[in-house]
């Protein structure tokens, strides 16, 4: 016989009982599982009643098998002074006998309260859940990794995992304008860039989303088993299915600006890490620490959207350095279009160096085997053409928006076009352009753009880490937006700039080059932006109103490389404002809080 039935044989009247309750217990049990798994979800006071006819049961259990133990103990006693002569074996065992309805009555109490505080717990949405809780009441391990489902929509995040990315919804809809979404986009754990939704709609439980690149989501919600099941519908007709789970917001800690941090945001001097970066502190350049807190504060509230670091620098010292959403000193950062900026560095380079003749070399001497199938008018363009922006190709406004690509059949794409407008006087933006470079410095130097950057830029001014494989090909890196950088190696690229070309007093490209970048040669955009070698430029208010000139480099998101001569001031930031509208609002941040903190001492108005 085993054991079980043998211990409640031996329990007495109450074992069979228990036996019975147990059963009751599991099938109450059971029920709710199976039913809340179904296709109906339970309210909260059909839950209630269920798991509480499981509590109760588990409870008289308990009692019940106290009061067997009471009677077997009783009858152990009876017969112990009733006996004329007594085997010690013989009395233990029967003492031992005695907690046998007790314990069974016992275990089937915690049984009865772990299920109902389970289910309690879920709230009758465990269709999701169903096999998590069943795990619950195994008393597996996985018990610490369960979570109820949402009482609405906003609550929490709504997840859906491809691999290298996690993509998060969070909806909102406190403001009073209905419904409302930011797609959070996780890489590798980090937040990599928060996007707003243009359109949600939700009519019962069916949803519709529209991205800002006119992607859509038509999907199914089922809050019981926290699940939307849908799919994401492309312009070109193409679909994919995106199954989004919800989450608890604390399963995402990079979400929020500094994970883990307590009280408010207290400056400190940044750390020396031995790079070449001196840092000092705000009195010592002549910065007011208030204002250097007040432009943090800013950026924790929002104000500049999604940024991942920022840094400040006055006199060539780091006096901030202060990272979010859990990022740091040692991340690699894409610097999207200030890669751009970084190409005209390796241009003028090249001209010092003398493999290229200089700035009115035409384009098509460094590809002489595209010369007869290059497009009309490519015999009167120069490398100057080029790094102004003002080739004057006839690309369409999406291709000179959306086109990328290097490598020889990306220049030959680029070379059949045809001259449409002006050149030298055309401005257009157009990235497609900027990766000639590549073929121009392979062509001029012999080495790809990557080990001539390593040579002549990044090897000179410390620079150790960095990547440049985004889509690179055969070797040709693409030089208007692929390279990543450390935030501190942006700043160094900063000073070096601003210096005149100069790090930690070693010439690194010729003061004349960086003069000639930074100039306006062009009008550029709408906003009164300036055109230099593939450095923006354009004037702000200063703190008494004054205009304040600034150069810098641009990549798309809130990449930047800020610099102001007559402040002797660089701002360095990364971030991911792709879609925000919130590219350019870290200047507000710096006009109104930054500036106003700063004394007149030892800047100039150009480099």
């Amino acid at each position: 016989m085993s054991l079980l039935p043998d211990i409640v044989r031996q329990s007495g009247p109450f074992g069979p009982i228990l036996v019975v309750l147990g059963l009751v217990v599991l099938f109450l049990t059971l029920k709710v599982v199976v039913l809340a798994t179904g296709t109906r979800a339970f309210s909260v006071e059909d839950l209630r009643a269920q798991t509480n006819g499981i509590l109760f049961w588990g409870t008289a259990s308990a009692v019940l098998g106290f009061l067997g133990q009471c009677q077997s103990a009783y009858l152990a006693l009876t017969a112990i002074l009733s006996a004329t002569e007594l085997d010690p074996s013989i009395v233990a065992q029967g003492f031992v006998m005695t907690f046998f309805p007790s314990l069974i009555g016992l275990g089937i109490f915690v049984f009865s309260g772990v299920a109902w505080f389970s289910l309690r717990l879920l709230r009758g949405r465990v269709r999701a859940r169903a096999l998590c809780l069943l795990s619950i009441l195994a008393v597996s391990p996985s018990f610490g990794g369960c979570q109820p489902a949402p009482e609405s929509i906003t609550e929490g995040v709504w997840a859906l995992d491809t691999g290298p990315n996690v993509f998060l919804w969070e909806f909102d809809d406190s403001e009073g304008e209905g419904l409302t979404c930011v797609v959070h986009d996780l890489l590798g754990g980090l937040l990599y860039t928060d996007t707003p939704c243009q359109q949600v709609t939700l009519e019962g439980d069916q949803i519709s989303l529209v991205m800002p690149n006119r992607v859509r989501y038509e999907g199914t919600l089922d809050l019981a088993g926290g699940s939307i099941r849908g799919s994401l519908l492309y312009t070109d007709g193409s679909s994919l299915e995106a199954p989004f789970e919800w989450a608890s917001r604390d399963d995402y800690p990079t979400l929020a600006m500094r994970p883990g941090a307590s009280g408010p945001y207290a400056y400190a001097v940044p750390a020396d890490r031995g790079d070449g970066l001196e840092v000092a502190s705000p009195e010592e350049v002549g910065i007011d620490p208030d204002a250097l807190e007040a432009a943090v504060n800013a950026v924790l509230q929002g104000e500049a959207g999604m940024l991942k670091s920022m840094l400040v620098l006055r006199e060539g010292k780091l006096v901030l350095e202060e990272y979010f959403h859990e990022y740091g000193p040692d991340d690699l950062f894409p610097l999207r279009s200030c890669t751009k900026s970084i190409s005209s560095l390796l241009t003028g380079l090249a001209i010092q160096e003398g493999h290229i003749p200089g700035i009115e070399t035409p384009l098509l001497d460094f590809f002489p085997a595209d010369r007869e199938s290059a497009g009309n008018g490519w015999d009167g363009l120069t490398l100057e053409n080029l790094l102004t922006m003002s080739l004057a190709l006839d690309w369409s406004p999406a291709d000179a928006e959306n086109l990328h690509g290097t490598g020889p059949d990306a220049f030959r794409q680029i070379l059949a076009r045809d001259v449409a407008g002006r050149p030298g006087e055309d401005w257009q933006y157009v990235s497609m352009n900027v990766n000639l470079l590549a073929g121009i410095l392979h062509a001029a130097t012999g080495e790809y753009p990557e080990a001539f950057a390593e040579r002549a830029l990044f090897g000179p001014m410390g620079i150790t880490d960095w990547d440049w494989d985004g889509m690179k090909t055969e070797g040709f890196a693409l030089m208007d937006g692929s390279l990543r950088l450390r935030a501190r190696d942006m700043a160094k690229i900063g000073i070096m700039v601003m210096s005149g070309g100069v790090w930690l007093d070693r010439p690194v490209i010729s003061e004349e080059w960086i003069r000639h970048s930074l100039q306006p040669h062009l009008p550029a955009g709408e906003g009164g932006e300036t055109y230099g070698y593939l450095w923006w430029g354009m004037t702000i208010p200063g703190p008494a109103g004054a205009p304040v000139q600034v150069s810098f480099a641009n990549g798309w998101g809130s990449q930047f490389i800020i610099m102001i001569p007559r402040y002797d001031l660089i701002l360095v930031t990364t971030g991911g404002n792709d879609q925000n509208g919130k590219h350019l609002a870290i200047g507000q941040v710096l006009v109104r809080d930054l500036l106003p903190g700063l004394s007149e001492r030892g800047g100039t108005e150009s480099s």
